[in-house]
C-alpha cells in the first residue's frame, strides 16, 4: 500500500467503526419500534430469500443499465433510500413526522450529491439498516446469510465479474450507495466522471457499492491518469455489522461488567477483516465480503469463546 493511500484507507476504516457505533447506539430504539424485516427472526430461510431479493434487484438493475434506463436506476435506488431513512426514522418519531426528514435527505442527496454530503448519510443509513437487520435475525441466520453472501461476493466479482459492471453503473449515476473518500481537497463528486476500471499496480480502494440490497466489487477512480477518490461501498460497512447487532441482542451480556464479548468480538473481527482486505493486490476489483465476514465471524466466535456462551 503506498503512502497516499494509507490515509484514505484510515479514514474508511474509521467510517466502518463509526457505521457500528451508531447502529448499537440506535438499536434500543430500533428494537422497541417492533420494526422487524422477517417476521420469524429464528427462520433459516430469511438469508435465502435476502439472496433472492438481491439476485432480482440487481437483475433489474444491470437491465436498465444495458438499456441506458437511467431513470429507472435512479428510481429504485430513491426508493430503497427514501425506505431506510423512514424506517431510521419512524424509531425516533411518529410516522407522519418521520416523512420530513425523509424528503429533505432525498432532496439534498438528489440536488446536491456531494461527497461528504455522501458520507454522513452512509454512515447513518447504513448504521440503520444494519440494526433493523440485525435484530430482525438470531445468530444461525445471520452466520448463514454472511457465508452466502460472501461467496456470492466472490463469484460476482471474480466469475461473471457483473457486480463490476453495475458497481460503474450505480457511480455514474452519483447514486449515493458508497463512502468517498478524496484524494485532494479540491476533489468534487458531483462535477467527476469515476470510472471502476483500475490501471495495473495502483492502490485501489476495495469495497461494495451497495445499500442493503448489497452490490459488489471495489472501485478505484481515475481523473486525468490519476483518481481522484477513493470508494467504499456501504455494503461492506453494512453486512458486517448485522452480526454485530444480532449478537447484540440475541446473546446475553457477559459478568465482566455487562460486556457483550461475541458483539465486541465481531467488532474487531471486522476491522481485522478490513485491514486484511487492503493489503490484497489492486490490480483489478477486489471483493470485500470474503475478508470482512470472515473477520466478523471470526472475531464472533472468538468472543463466545472469552464469554463461555454456546451461540447456538
Amino acid at each position: 500500500m503506498s503512502d497516499s493511500s494509507r490515509i484514505p484507507v484510515l479514514v474508511m476504516l474509521l467510517f466502518v467503526m463509526a457505521v457500528q457505533l451508531l447502529a448499537l447506539a440506535v438499536t434500543p430504539a430500533i428494537f422497541a419500534s417492533d420494526n422487524r424485516v422477517f417476521e420469524d427472526p429464528t427462520s433459516t430461510s430469511n438469508p435465502v430469500v435476502y439472496l433472492l431479493l438481491i439476485l432480482a434487484f440487481t437483475a433489474l438493475l444491470l437491465l436498465a443499465i444495458k438499456k441506458k434506463k437511467g431513470w429507472i436506476v435512479s428510481g429504485f435506488i430513491q426508493l430503497s433510500i427514501a425506505t431506510s431513512i423512514y424506517y431510521l426514522m419512524v424509531a425516533f418519531l411518529p410516522p407522519l413526522p418521520a416523512m420530513l426528514p425523509t424528503v429533505a435527505v432525498l432532496l439534498l442527496l438528489r440536488y446536491y450529491p456531494e461527497w461528504y454530503v455522501i458520507d454522513v448519510f452512509g454512515i447513518a443509513v447504513c448504521a440503520g439498516i444494519s440494526s433493523l437487520f440485525g435484530v430482525s435475525m438470531t445468530i444461525l441466520p445471520t452466520l448463514l446469510l454472511l457465508i452466502i453472501l460472501a461467496v456470492y461476493d466472490a463469484l460476482s466479482v471474480y466469475k461473471t465479474r457483473h457486480m463490476v459492471s453495475l458497481a460503474e453503473g450505480v457511480i455514474k449515476l452519483k447514486a449515493p450507495l458508497l463512502f468517498v473518500v478524496p484524494r485532494s481537497r479540491n476533489y468534487s463528486f458531483r462535477k467527476d466522471q469515476p470510472s471502476v476500471s483500475t490501471p495495473e499496480g495502483s492502490d485501489q480502494a476495495n469495497g461494495n457499492p451497495a445499500d442493503s440490497s448489497q452490490t459488489s466489487g471495489s472501485q478505484a477512480e481515475k481523473a486525468g491518469g490519476k483518481r481522484g477518490a477513493f470508494f467504499l461501498g456501504l455494503g461492506d460497512a453494512i453486512i458486517p455489522t448485522i452480526l454485530v447487532i444480532s449478537a447484540y441482542t440475541s446473546l446475553p451480556a457477559g459478568g465482566f461488567f455487562g460486556v457483550n464479548f461475541p458483539a465486541i468480538g465481531a467488532m474487531l473481527g471486522t476491522y481485522l477483516g478490513f485491514l486484511a482486505l487492503m493489503t490484497t493486490s489492486r490490480d483489478r476489483p477486489q471483493a470485500g465480503l470474503p475478508f470482512l465476514n470472515s473477520g466478523v465471524i471470526f472475531g464472533f466466535l472468538v468472543g463466545c469463546i472469552v464469554a463461555g456462551i454456546a451461540p447456538f
